[in-house]
């Protein structure tokens, strides 16, 4: 409504402006706004469908990742569960492993994720893990039958989820930079110029235009500028109207943890909350403790420069 009101004011302030810049004749003013007004138009259409082509194709492929791989997240916890039912303390360690991955998956940023990805990735601990049992069953050259086979699987699983990690976060990278906006803005600003130019044959003398070209310009200025909210908007796929819906994602992420959190073994063991951060400064110039049970505590420098 703002928008509206102040577009309504502006317009016979701009068209004043206009008026007295301008010294051409109203049949020149007319055919220079059919020449350019038809190619900017066009070229706003082409570049706002390709903005929205970019944002529902981004938001719609890191939903089905994250879903997908929560939901394998949840058949990798009952398998590991099985696997290693017989080895408490390799069971607290693929638990562990397990919400580490909840809590980066719910609490952490990408950037997080990425340096946990680097250092202690809970789906390369899992392995490891699965590596030392099989190492096990070959030295007590024993048959491997149903447990290997179910570890057979669980790498099958893991392959899958680390695919499935792999496209989200590179589609989470894919922001539309603040250059994509302001050619969005300056092609706004032209088709509205344009159209401002168009309506000085009709001003009155005093340089005010009809009151039916100051509400159509509102209008216009009001639909762009909702159009550049919604485009922002879809550009963060994780805040605001359009963002990514969470349901599907969230009934398996508490899944997994229920199924952890009530375990005999896990409960009591496993730690869900986030990693313990070191002295730094204001600006995130901290180090990042990470300890997982089994594995000792891992101190994460951050290396980041200023350039």
């Amino acid at each position: 409504l703002a928008i509206l009101v102040v577009s309504f004011l502006a317009f016979p302030v701009l068209t004043k402006f206009l008026d007295r810049c301008t010294d051409m004749p109203p049949d020149q003013l007319n055919e220079i706004t059919s020449q350019f007004g038809p190619g900017i138009s066009i070229l706003y259409g082409t570049f706002v469908s390709l903005t929205l082509s970019i944002l529902y194709g981004r938001q719609k492929n890191i939903q089905g990742a994250v879903t997908l791989e929560t939901s394998l997240l949840s058949l990798l916890t009952r398998n590991l569960l099985a696997i290693f039912k017989k080895d408490k303390e390799r069971t607290i360690e693929g638990g562990q492993c397990v919400a580490d991955q909840i809590r980066i998956l719910v609490k952490e940023s990408r950037g997080k994720e990425l340096m946990a990805l680097i250092y202690s990735d809970p789906y390369a601990r899992i392995l490891e893990l699965i590596e030392q049992v099989e190492d096990d069953l070959i030295e007590a050259n024993k048959e491997p039958g149903a447990q290997g086979a179910r570890i057979s699987h669980t790498r099958d699983i893991i392959k899958d989820m680390m695919r499935c990690r792999a496209q989200r976060l590179s589609d989470e990278a894919l922001v539309l930079p603040p250059t994509h906006y302001f050619i969005l803005t300056i092609l706004t600003l032209l088709i509205l110029l344009g159209y401002t130019i168009s309506t000085l044959p009709t001003i009155a003398s005093d340089g005010s235009p009809p009151i039916e070209s100051s509400i159509l310009f509102s209008i216009l200025c009001t639909t762009y500028v909702l159009f550049y909210s919604f485009t922002t908007d879809l550009n963060n796929p994780f805040r605001g109207v359009y963002q990514i819906r969470r349901s599907s994602t969230a009934a398996h992420l508490l899944q997994t943890k229920w199924l952890i959190a009530n375990h005999p073994i896990l409960k009591g063991n496993v730690d869900f909350n986030a990693c313990e951060v070191g002295g730094g400064d204001m600006q995130g110039n901290e180090d990042t403790k990470i300890w997982t049970p089994g594995l000792g505590e891992m101190l994460l420098k951050n290396e980041r420069s200023d350039d």
